[in-house]
This record gives C-alpha cells, sequence and structure tokens, in this order.
C-alpha cells in the first residue's frame, strides 16, 4: 500500500521577504531552519519508503507567497509522482488552481490569515472541490471545533483538513480529544498526524471519527533540531498505534489518496 505524507514544508531561506522579530524567534516554531529544498525532501521521502508527500511553503508572514507557492509548483512539475502540491492560501486562490494548485495551508498563529479574503478563497476551493489544510489555534480560549464550524456554517461544502489533529503543545495530544469530539459530525473534515507523537491518540481517533477520517503527516522538516530523522519519527507513532494493520494502511496512504480523488502506481516507486 502507498505512504502520502500528508503535511510537508517546502523552501528556502532566500524567500523570506522581511526580517523575523526577535520575539517571534522566541517560539518554539522558529528552532528549527525554515528551510528544505525539493532535492532534500525526496532523499528524506526515498529513505523512508514514502511515496508521495503534500508540499507547501513555510507559511509566516514574513515569507514571499509568491516565491513560496511557486517553488512549490515548480517541485511538482519536476515530481509529478512524488509531489502533491499545496499554496499557501491568499487572494489569488482561482490563479494558483489554474496554475495547478490541489489544495491550499492556512496557518493561523504565524502567518497573519487575516490579511485576506479568507471566506472568498473558501468558496472558491469549495466549488473547485479541493481541501483546505488549517493549522488552528488551540490554546486556552480557542476552540479548534468551534473555528472550523464557523468556516462550514458559511462554506458547507468545504473540504477541510485539521493539522495536527487540533492539538495545542507539539508534540503532545494535548486538546486533540476535544477537537475529535467537537467534528466528529462534520464528514467533510479529516485530520492530520503530525507533530501529535502519541500512539494511543491515534486509536482514540479510530474510535471517534472512523477509520476514513486521519491521514499521516509528518510537518517535515520541523522537530528536526531534536536530531534524528524527524519523519522516521512519525512514521513510528502510527505503526506503534493499537490499531489493525489494514487501518494503518488507510491512515499510511488510502484515506488522503481518497479524499483527493487520486490514485497512485508503482511509477512513483
Amino acid at each position: 500500500m502507498p505512504v502520502i505524507d500528508s503535511h510537508v514544508h517546502i523552501g528556502l531561506e532566500s524567500f523570506f521577504s522581511e526580517p523575523i522579530s526577535e520575539e517571534r524567534r522566541s517560539r518554539p516554531a522558529f528552532q528549527d531552519r525554515m528551510e528544505n529544498s525539493v532535492a532534500s525532501q525526496i532523499d528524506v521521502m526515498n529513505a523512508n519508503e514514502v511515496d508521495r508527500a503534500i508540499v507547501f511553503g513555510f507559511p509566516l508572514k514574513e515569507v514571499d507567497r509568491v516565491l513560496a507557492n511557486d517553488y512549490v509548483l515548480d517541485a511538482y512539475q519536476a515530481y509529478p509522482d512524488r509531489m502533491i502540491p499545496f499554496g499557501l492560501v491568499g487572494d489569488d486562490t482561482e490563479s494558483w488552481l489554474l496554475k495547478g494548485m490541489m489544495g491550499f495551508k492556512q496557518q493561523n498563529i504565524l502567518y497573519a490569515p487575516e490579511r485576506f479574503d479568507l471566506i472568498r478563497a473558501y468558496q472558491t476551493m469549495a466549488e473547485a472541490g479541493v481541501p483546505m489544510l488549517i493549522h488552528f489555534r488551540a490554546s486556552e480560549g480557542y476552540s479548534v471545533p468551534e473555528q472550523a464550524k464557523a468556516i462550514l456554517k458559511q462554506v458547507p461544502n468545504l473540504k477541510l483538513m485539521v493539522a495536527h489533529m487540533g492539538r495545542n503543545t507539539p508534540n503532545t495530544s494535548m486538546r486533540v480529544e476535544e477537537a475529535l469530539l467537537g467534528l466528529a459530525d462534520e464528514p467533510n473534515v479529516i485530520f492530520d498526524t503530525s507533530t501529535v507523537r502519541d500512539p494511543a491518540i491515534i486509536t482514540r481517533a479510530i474510535e471517534i471519527i472512523g477509520e476514513k477520517r486521519l491521514v499521516f503527516g509528518s510537518d517535515y522538516p520541523f522537530n528536526s533540531y531534536m536530531g534524528g530523522d524527524p519523519l522516521a519519527d512519525e512514521l513510528n507513532i502510527i505503526q506503534q498505534s493499537n490499531v489493525p494493520e489494514s487501518v494503518k494502511e488507510r491512515i499510511l496512504g488510502q484515506n488522503i489518496l481518497d479524499y483527493l480523488g487520486l490514485t497512485i502506481g508503482k511509477e512513483a516507486q
């Protein structure tokens, strides 16, 4: 069965159009370099026998979004059987769809998405049948289900992917069950497993939302600062979970292919 990574950042540090403030650099997200070349990504995928990856730029307000999106599309052109291109969301959704984007990414903490007319962007995505992957705020006072449902109330047909299973603190399952329970009745909503790192919550997620709405993600190259191979570490979390092998196979690949309406063949190997 195919292995698909549903959450990968690619891009170069040269894409930064303005410096990052010292206050922002002190945040956990900035412990890793904001760089992952296409060649590096292919190498790590090959090393871990990952067939394809959903790739997008580093979602920071300081990043030149056009350069980041163009890099993603160039990666797709170079490796059409390995890369699934998602763009950083903005007010130009239609044009990026015409260029080949298959979905979009939004980060609600570091990206300042309020710069854009998001509802119009979501409506365009819904009409095109492509998903919106969102890293929601999940800290005290922010409910992931409430944020997601507010969007779906206005754009009911939007395919919505919840990044990091809606967790709060990186590499924990803090507040994940709350997100799963709160969105269990939304069939168009799926969850990616990146940087949760709790095998028990994988099992719990299947109990709450079923086996078809959970997809593997790594958030690569984040967590590289801890040493080792963060992609391998994320894959191991799925393997350590107490779910049947058939369900692991769905999580690792088939679910996201079904969600995107894609097929995969031996050519991606």
